[in-house]
C-alpha cells in the first residue's frame, strides 16, 4: 500500500531536543528533562543506535515511597491518597532520588516504547500519542532519526510554527 508523504511519520518528526547516553546519570537525566521541560528522552549509543526512553514518571517513581510504586488491588492508588497516611516531605523525596542520582540511565530505560519507522502511517503514531504516550521514537536500521510528540501533532494539525 502507497501512502501519501503527508500521511507518514516522516512528514512530522522532530529532531530530538535532546539525547542521553547509557553512561548518563539519572541527575544529568533529570536536570536536562526539566530545563527542557520534556517528558521522555531517548536514549542513544555509539553513533545513534537507539537503545530506549527515559520517561518523567520512571524518574518521580524512583522518589516515591515503595508502598505507592507497589500499589496492589487490594489497596489502589486512590484509597492510599484518600487515607492520607502518606506525609512523606520535599526532603523525604530528594532523600530517595538522591540515593539513586548517581545511577546511569541505562538501568532505568523503558524499552516497550513503541518504534515508528520513517514510514509508520501517520494516524499509527497519532493513536499511540491519544492513548498513553508522549514521546515515540523515529528509527531505521537500529537508528535514532527522530521523534513524533504530542506537541509536533499538535503544531501540525493547528499550523502552528
Amino acid at each position: 500500500m502507497h501512502h501519501h508523504p503527508d500521511a507518514l511519520c516522516r512528514s512530522i518528526m522532530s529532531a530530538p531536543a535532546a539525547v542521553l547516553k547509557p553512561t548518563d546519570s539519572l541527575l544529568s537525566a533529570l536536570q536536562t528533562m526539566v530545563e527542557k521541560r520534556l517528558p521522555a528522552l531517548p536514549v542513544v549509543e555509539g553513533d545513534d543506535h537507539y537503545v530506549g526512553m527515559l520517561a518523567r514518571s520512571r524518574l518521580i517513581a524512583l522518589a516515591m515511597p515503595r508502598v505507592i510504586s507497589h500499589q496492589d488491588e487490594q489497596h489502589p492508588l486512590s484509597h492510599l491518597l484518600q487515607v492520607g497516611f502518606i506525609q512523606d516531605t520535599l526532603a523525604d523525596l530528594q532523600q530517595r532520588l538522591d540515593a539513586v542520582a548517581g545511577d546511569p540511565v541505562r538501568g532505568y530505560l523503558d524499552t516497550e516504547v513503541p518504534v515508528l519507522d520513517p514510514d509508520t502511517p501517520l494516524m499509527n503514531a497519532v493513536l499511540f500519542l491519544y492513548r498513553q504516550r508522549n514521546v515515540l521514537p523515529v528509527v531505521e536500521h537500529g537508528k535514532l532519526l527522530g521523534i513524533v510528540s504530542v506537541w509536533d501533532v499538535l503544531a501540525r494539525i493547528g499550523r502552528v510554527k
